[in-house]
């Protein structure tokens, strides 16, 4: 009932976000016609990132950097408001390392890695994590794999000692590798058997065709599939080196602790001379695109892909604004009014070469689409009053700043903005440019990029009205 009832007031508000003193009461873009049919309300998901607020939680929390003699550069952060540390080493490239033949390398070598090493056995590595409480993991991206540890900081040195052991000594046991092998197969197998996740593969496809990130980081069947313990082997000496590596600390460790574990786990590395080709824009993101894959389930699944800016570009925090306020807009007039869909949203990815999506499963697509093409509309062809965005933004901040309650999503974000864009001290200031977003900026974003949507849906074909959807 709480819920319901802020949704409404919400809803409220924003009716008298566009209203000026036009007879329709919303305020039309010079030499645009069509009148919008809701209101937007403030924005309630925003994504997660280390702002100046965060950074000032504490008068004795700091971030800084340093870089060993071989080239090895660290984010530190101290945070004494909790016991709890993260770290997290990435290796850049991600699917510009990787090829269609050995896609999923990266993404297979660190899970391998996890099962044992030189120092310490798959029983030990798992007997002792689980005593202390560290949690291990890894994944491969687009533009870089990473492999993370969590633990409390009475745990930090065995918990560092294991996971140093595992980036720069992991045996890839052979029946280990395929173990780990076979659950990645395993996993991509059953891809297509889930529509959400196969739904979201194609319209991917659709975007990436001719682009680096075709290659998919955690790969194919055959990829994976063809992968031997030499291939780890010999890809895992390749990543050691210093100009592929990031570490990013954040926790109540000391900026000297840090230095000296650092220089005495990796500081004998070679700096080696690695530097990422840089990312081509998307060949077909100019125009929009369909792709049904027909089959029989209950009801449609439909995700819509489109160029975004990236986290560097200056149009970013406009468009973070205007993709929340829109996934509210689509929840809003696609659930709660007409009752097609239990969750439509609209997101934006966090990629070097960077993308946004609209999503929706629903028994009437057509419906769907056309409502959440008004939706982009309305934000499109009306200028939003000044007062009524500061609002906003302020909601849009308050989920933000609550996301980054956790060491692990603050580490996260450092590491993005380094890997991303002109490096970590734009993640402290990131704030201040959401906030300077103004009427004008939320409308041109739209406009730039709300547009070519690369379709892909699952369904029956003929439930589709193809020339809607690449109506946009």
């Amino acid at each position: 009932m709480t819920n319901r009832y802020l949704r409404l007031s919400f809803s409220c508000f924003l009716i008298s976000a566009f209203c000026l003193s036009s007879p329709n009461g919303f305020a039309q873009t010079p030499g645009r016609t069509g009148k919008p049919t809701a209101p937007v309300k403030p924005a309630t998901q925003p994504a997660t990132a280390p702002t100046q607020s965060a950074a000032k939680a504490s008068t004795t929390d700091s971030t800084t950097d340093f870089t060993t003699a071989n080239g090895l550069k660290t984010i530190h952060r101290s945070v004494q408001g909790n016991e709890v540390v993260a770290v997290q080493i990435y290796f850049r490239g991600g699917s510009r390392n990787i090829t269609a033949k050995n896609a999923g390398i990266e993404t297979l070598m660190w899970e391998v890695a996890q099962t044992g090493t030189k120092n310490f056995t798959k029983s030990q590595i798992n007997r002792e994590l689980a005593k202390m409480g560290t949690v291990v993991s890894s994944g491969g991206g687009y533009d870089y794999s990473v492999i993370a540890m969590q633990c409390v900081q009475k745990n930090f040195e065995r918990s560092w000692q294991i996971l140093s052991d595992m980036v720069l000594n992991p045996l890839f046991d052979e029946k280990e590798v395929a173990l780990e092998r076979e659950k990645i197969v395993n996993g991509l197998r059953q891809e297509a058997d889930d529509p959400d996740t196969y739904v979201s593969t194609l319209s991917d496809r659709l975007m990436y065709a001719g682009h680096p990130y075709i290659n998919r980081p955690f790969g194919t069947v055959e990829s994976v599939g063809a992968l031997t313990a030499s291939d780890l082997k010999a890809w895992h000496a390749r990543q050691l080196m210093t100009s592929r590596m990031l570490v990013v600390i954040v926790g109540n460790v000391t900026l000297e602790d840090t230095k000296r574990r650092i220089e005495a786990s990796f500081g004998k590395l070679p700096k080696g001379d690695y530097k990422p080709e840089p990312l081509p824009a998307f060949e077909h993101a100019n125009k929009p695109e369909f792709q049904a894959s027909e089959r029989p389930v209950p009801t449609f699944y439909v995700r819509g892909v489109f160029a975004a800016p990236s986290l560097g570009d200056k149009d970013y925090p406009a468009m973070m604004v205007a993709m929340n306020i829109l996934s509210q807009q689509f929840f809003e007039e696609v659930r709660v009014k007409n009752n097609l869909s239990y969750a439509p949203y609209a997101e934006m990815n966090t990629t070097g070469a960077n993308t946004g999506f609209i999503y929706v499963t629903t028994p009437k697509p057509n419906d769907a689409i056309r409502i959440m093409f008004e939706q982009i509309q309305l934000i499109q062809q009306n200028r939003i009053r000044e007062k009524p965005l500061q609002d906003i933004i302020n909601s849009f901040l308050t989920t933000y700043y609550q996301k980054l309650e956790t060491n692990s999503a603050q580490a996260t974000r450092l590491g993005e903005y380094e890997l991303l864009d002109s490096g970590w001290r734009r993640a402290l200031t990131w704030i201040d440019d959401v906030r300077k977003v103004t009427p004008d900026d939320l409308q041109r974003v739209a406009n730039t990029y709300l547009k070519n949507f690369h379709f892909a849906v699952i369904g029956e074909a003929r439930a589709f009205d193809r020339e809607l959807f690449l109506s946009k």
